[in-house]
């Protein structure tokens, strides 16, 4: 994880910020510097549940809540990434719009 170190306001309405990160973190985005998303565990809200299924109960399904879940079907390829802390473990779900 890392830390928002400096924020400072920038002409069309962005804001360029400094991160510190560990060796970890950075060694995790394997490259992929542009287009990353900012995220606070802090913002994680609803409440959510894990199913379980099957012979002891080996088969798990993340249940997405009512509350934030469209009533629309969605289309597309829906990818995911684990993220390991020290104390949680964080699945980041994608699916586009």
């Amino acid at each position: 994880m890392g830390e928002i170190i400096n924020s400072k306001r920038i002409p069309d309405k962005k804001v360029s910020l400094k991160i510190l990160a560990d060796h970890k973190t950075m060694s995790n985005l394997k490259g992929h510097l542009r287009n990353v998303q900012v995220f606070n565990p802090n913002k994680c809200i609803h409440a959510a549940q894990i199913n379980t299924r099957g012979n002891n109960g080996v088969t798990k399904y993340f249940r997405i809540p009512l509350s934030v879940r469209s009533r629309k079907k969605q289309n597309g390829d829906l990818t995911y990434q684990k993220i390991d802390t020290s104390s949680k473990t964080f699945y980041i779900y994608t699916l586009e719009k």
